[in-house]
């Protein structure tokens, strides 16, 4: 079942091709998409692109071997100040561990005292990602599809860390999840559980909706509410794109 509502869709977390064509896009409707990028020449591509209902990330992804073989400290600093998302970065077991904490440490360093959000992936590296987190403190990071035990999730939620949660996840843990540290993703096309696109985001509403006791209208503006205290205390509402910031705003 599909629900109406007066805010569009949110979708933090989903990949869309850099070359996507107009015609593509209308087929999102009026979805808000974080658009994640895998590596440097990606994000690259994106710069002149003016998509007024997505948000690009620069990302360097964790999962894949070559893309951190490739990483380049300086051309990422040379990036850094064209966007307002960073993402997706972070760690992943498929991966050297060293090799990836390396990275993932030099981004967070980057990003200091930067006006972005921190989209983070974590399969299989979680504790090491909560010690850079720790050690490279930011106001704007998401971790993204989290799948830690219950003391991991207390630990990043004492570091004042937010989730962003998509319907590949057990009950278990969106219930564990606060609902004013909670945003809503597809990661699609990961998996395509429950969706069909980027921006189709009514299956995991509905469930948050059962699981909270919440109208789906209530579901989706906590969820905006939430992206705009993160927004506002990272200070990406300033470096997020025109159309996407006057929604946060008006949430």
């Amino acid at each position: 079942m599909t629900t109406s509502h007066q805010m569009p869709a949110l979708d933090c977390h989903a990949h869309i091709a850099s070359d996507v064509t107009r015609r593509q896009l209308d087929v999102l409707g009026d979805a808000i998409i974080f658009a994640v990028t895998r590596d440097l020449d990606e994000a690259e591509r994106v710069l002149e692109r003016r998509d007024g209902r997505l948000v690009w990330g620069l990302g360097v992804h964790p999962a894949v071997p070559s893309v951190l073989a490739a990483y380049d400290p300086d051309r990422f600093r040379a990036l850094l100040p064209n966007f307002g998302l960073v993402g997706e970065v972070g760690m992943d077991r498929r991966a050297p561990i060293d090799v990836g904490r390396r990275v993932f440490a030099d981004i967070l360093a980057a990003c200091k005292d930067q006006p972005v959000l921190i989209s983070v992936h974590s399969t299989g590296r979680i504790a090491a990602i909560l010690d850079e987190i720790e050690h490279h403190r930011h106001p704007g990071v998401i971790l993204h599809w989290f799948t830690g035990s219950p003391r991991d999730l207390s630990r990043a939620l004492e570091m004042d860390l937010y989730l962003s949660v998509n319907n590949a996840m057990n009950d278990q843990v969106l219930q564990a999840i606060p609902e004013n540290r909670l945003l809503i993703e597809t990661d699609f096309p990961a998996r395509r559980v429950g969706a069909r696109r980027p921006g189709d985001v009514d299956a995991v509403e509905e469930r948050l909706s059962s699981l909270w006791k919440l109208d789906v209208e209530d579901v989706r503006h906590r969820s905006w509410r939430n992206l705009k205290r993160l927004s506002i205390d990272s200070g990406s509402i300033e470096t997020l794109p025109e159309d996407v910031a006057d929604i946060v705003v008006a949430a």
